[in-house]
């Protein structure tokens, strides 16, 4: 806001000067005129002509710095608005290269220019982007059944219920599994006689054939709970309840109450979330910072003020054609299930940092669409472009130097704009006194605007 501030402040006083010198010159005002060099200082001066010398200064040009480059003139003139041109002295260093520009140090402070050094020292990065919390897909668990039969009541009927494990899911009519009960109450009832009759060798022959029964019914997936109340009865039940077997949410059910169930079909499949993964996107350029192992922090929306932390696992080898994105994967814990699929979350990735780089500030880095540049302050004013190469950029507005600058250089870090426009000034001033100067050489190129008609 202040470099706004103080370039509208400067483009005011320049219209300002350039109406005060044309209402001067209209007035027929007889006095020497007002004029003005690139550096900001103003002098009365008598007229002149290209190449004269006052008593300190050469006159290169004059110009309507209201109008631009197009307004100069080898002698002085009216611009095409009307204004006086005004005359531009040259500078004590005449022998400076093109786009070297050097500042008057009172107007260097105006325009708020500022420098760093170039050092070296470690670069550090953090990784900012997003994520969304998904389900951790190896360990999704599938309901299937072990015999035919037909459902009776279907408990879990709503998919993303939340279910622990040991509740009931659904109740089943199988003729496999009656017929299993019934042979189990027969193994319970030789056991008893067996035991009465103190014969120890049929006592375990009993007991290991119950054993196999009440196993072979556990392994069809009837609950060693239910087996026990079965016992205790001395009745089958004709439709036993089949329990969770994981705690998490319903994800999908396949059956309904009444319907007839092959073995081996899956009824329905259960989500557990006592872990989670979290998916965060990261841009290709970012990729050189990241390893696995490193710990990935993740903000939740839902939870704002509440860090979690987990470990990378999985960097993908494919990249989003469309986003230019990497998937980037960290496992977290979720004991008490409050993280859920498709929740949103900021992710903060610290990475291993660079010990040893040569360091400059990313503002002084000029992009020009095909080449980096900085400005480097040479000191009393003068700045000079330098094409520099950048490497890797750190989260603390520094960027790794590869080449174009040495250690101890300082670099512009504010006001390049108003410093690159006086650079092209000075250039655009090079090349018209190249001209003027070269022989035989006509201005026939130069637009010299011509004074108004009597009466205008």
């Amino acid at each position: 806001m202040k470099r706004i501030t103080q370039t509208i402040a400067l483009a005011l006083l320049a219209a300002g000067l350039g109406a005060v010198i044309g209402a001067h010159y209209a007035s027929g005002n007889k006095k020497e005129p007002l004029a003005a060099s690139l550096d900001g200082r103003q002098t009365r001066t008598a007229p002149a002509t290209a190449g004269t010398t006052d008593a300190t200064r050469r006159i290169l040009y004059w110009w309507d710095p209201m109008v631009g480059p197009a307004s100069i003139s080898p002698k002085p003139g009216i611009s095409t608005m009307g204004m006086a041109l005004i005359p531009v002295y040259a500078a004590g260093n005449t022998a400076a290269a093109p786009g070297s520009v050097t500042i008057d140090p009172a107007i260097e402070q105006n325009l708020a220019v500022a420098t760093s050094t170039v050092r070296f020292g470690a670069l550090h990065q953090t990784v900012d982007t997003v994520g969304y919390i998904r389900q951790e897909t190896p360990v999704v668990t599938a309901v299937t059944l072990r015999t035919s039969g037909w459902i009776g009541t279907l408990y879990a009927t709503t998919e993303g219920t939340a279910i622990r494990k040991g509740d009931p899911l659904f109740t089943l009519y199988s003729p496999q599994l009656l017929a299993a009960e019934e042979e189990m109450l027969a193994a319970a009832r030789n056991v008893a006689l067996a035991g009465r009759a103190h014969d120890e060798s049929a006592l375990a022959e009993a007991r290991r054939i119950l054993q196999s029964i009440r196993m072979r019914l556990i392994h069809l997936g009837v609950s060693p709970s239910q087996l026990d109340r079965v016992a205790a009865d001395g009745k089958a039940r004709e439709y036993l309840t089949f329990l969770s077997p994981v705690s998490g949410y319903l994800a999908a059910v396949g059956v309904r109450q009444r319907s007839f169930v092959k073995s081996g079909e899956t009824v329905m499949r259960i989500d557990p979330l006592n872990h989670v993964w979290l998916d965060a996107q990261v841009y290709d350029n970012q990729l050189r910072w990241l390893r696995l192992g490193q710990v990935m922090q993740a903000h939740l929306a839902a939870d704002p003020g509440h860090a979690l932390q987990g470990r990378i696992f999985f960097i993908d080898s494919n990249e989003d054609p469309q986003t230019h994105t990497v998937t980037v994967r960290a496992r977290f814990a979720n004991p008490d299930g409050f993280l859920r699929p498709g929740m949103y979350a900021l992710v903060d990735i610290p990475t291993t940092p660079i010990r040893h780089s040569l360091l400059a500030p990313a503002s002084a880095i000029i992009h020009t669409g095909t080449d980096e540049v900085a400005l480097l302050a040479e000191g009393n004013g003068h700045f000079v472009p330098r094409k520099v190469r950048t490497g890797l950029a750190g989260s603390d507005d520094m960027v790794q130097v590869l080449s174009g600058l040495q250690p101890g250089d300082r670099v512009v870090t504010s006001g390049q704009f108003l410093i690159d426009v006086e650079s092209n000034m000075n250039e655009v001033a090079a090349k018209f006194l190249a001209k003027a100067q070269s022989p035989g050489a006509a201005m026939a190129g130069m637009h010299t605007p011509k004074p108004p008609k009597a009466g205008h």
